[in-house]
């Protein structure tokens, strides 16, 4: 099993692919708090000056690292879900599958390994991701001329973003594993690429109608992945119009509890897990 991670983690290192993902990844964090910058210092009406404030305050180096983990936990989820899904559906796109399987020792142990391998590279683009965020929240804040000021580094607050950090980590493997299963259904990396993000991005759509509709369909979405994630997302203890990761503010609706949420993500992600193992397991391998 380790020899297979090993292999694996070399073959994700060595493709351009997993190289571009984290250079976009960070071009994004770049890119989206020059662009708060740039808003911050539009003179704007009265009525603005709240969501002026705020956009200040993500500026600033308290909401570093809260604000770089709710960037991650939505374009992040995209890059993931590219990575692992990619990682599976590209041994039948090359034709390699049934080399890979000859030098594996079982069906099994291919696909964690695959897992595993990924979810480290996952775990370090997160990490990278922060450290890049905090980089410009300190450009920025040098630029806007706010203060330098690190009284906020707590025991609390280290320990509160730890637990972020690890939160973010887990409302992104419910669309990873998503885009794990449909890459071994379609048997291609487009089918778990297109499915993953699609789903990711569609459903706060559909959950939003379902929302407007009333009566019991209004109660559908608390069970779908949408909500849930961001009722986890929301713990980040960002600004009220953010608060919800990308998707900003709640609109006045009522999300699930963050136990509810961590419960339904984890019944989804063992699912998706549990129905790949098996169609990997009982499909016959084609080349």
């Amino acid at each position: 099993m380790v020899r297979l991670i090993g292999a694996e983690l070399f073959k994700l290192r060595k493709r351009l692919m997993t190289r571009v993902l984290l250079y976009v990844l960070i071009g994004i964090l770049i890119i989206l708090y020059l662009l708060l910058l740039a808003v911050s210092n539009v003179v704007i009406p009265a009525h603005g000056a709240q969501v002026l404030g705020e956009i200040q305050n993500l500026l600033g180096l308290p909401m570093a690292i809260p604000f770089a983990l709710s960037i991650l936990s939505s374009f992040g989820a995209v890059m993931a879900v590219i990575l692992l899904a990619s990682s599976m559906g590209n041994e039948y796109n090359w034709r390699t599958i049934r080399t890979v399987l000859i030098c594996s020792e079982s069906r099994f142990k291919l696909l964690g390994a695959k897992l595993i391998s990924a979810g480290i590279l996952i775990f370090f683009g997160l990490l990278i991701g922060v450290v890049a965020g905090f980089i410009m929240s300190l450009i920025t804040t040098a630029i806007g001329g706010y203060a330098f000021n690190f009284d906020f580094v707590t025991g609390n607050y280290i320990w509160d973003q730890f637990l972020q950090f690890w939160r973010t980590f887990f409302v992104l493997m419910p669309y990873v594993l998503l885009g794990f299963l449909f890459s071994i259904v379609g048997r291609s990396a487009m089918p778990g690429i297109s499915l993953g993000i699609g789903i990711f991005f569609l459903e706060s759509i559909i959950t939003t109608f379902m929302v407007l509709a009333g009566g019991w369909i209004a109660n559908i979405p608390d069970y779908l992945l949408y909500f849930n994630v961001r009722s986890i997302t929301s713990m980040a203890s960002l600004p009220g119009e953010f608060n919800a990761g990308m998707a900003f503010g709640n609109g006045g609706i009522q999300l699930p509890s963050p136990t509810h949420a961590f419960i339904t993500l984890a019944i989804y992600g063992v699912a998706f897990l549990v129905l790949a193992f098996y169609l990997f397991r009982k499909r016959d391998v084609t080349a």
